[in-house]
């Protein structure tokens, strides 16, 4: 367990979730753009037949343009939200997994420490949504 109280989401494999065997939160290391459009692929087809939003908060470049080209995939279901454009707080993303609104919530390389990593676990069981922490090894965009 890392003794920092912020940690950098980098630094945090998916052996360190808050809770082992969480199944509300999941970190997943991507390693390339082709392995990140599979896994936005993989989450999207995983949670579209709930007929719920699918909120993607800071995709990486192109990666969602696969998703465009599917015909299974009614893409007017998913948000994209670019914190560079739209400021997004810990607790805007708290709200949308207790809500209970979206089907998954995706964020892409969020540093959080270990504390807000345990409440995001809480409010995605609360609300019912999944939520994915995607984390590169090098940026992607």
């Amino acid at each position: 367990m890392l003794e920092s109280n912020n940690i950098d989401i980098n630094q945090v494999n998916s052996k360190q979730l808050p809770s082992p065997g969480n199944t509300w939160l999941n970190i997943k290391n991507i390693e390339s753009r082709q392995q990140c459009s599979k896994q936005y692929s993989d989450i999207c087809q995983q949670h579209y037949q709930q007929k719920k939003w699918i909120l993607v908060i800071n995709p990486e470049k192109n990666a969602l343009e696969c998703l465009s080209d599917s015909t299974w995939l009614d893409t007017s279901k998913i948000l994209q939200v670019n914190t560079n454009k739209v400021k997004v707080n810990l607790e805007s993303i708290e709200k949308a997994l207790s809500k209970g609104n979206c089907a998954a919530v995706i964020l892409s390389n969020a540093s959080l420490a270990q504390a807000e990593l345990s409440h995001l676990a809480d409010c995605a069981r609360k609300g019912k949504t999944r939520c994915f922490i995607l984390k590169s090894s090098h940026t992607l965009h």
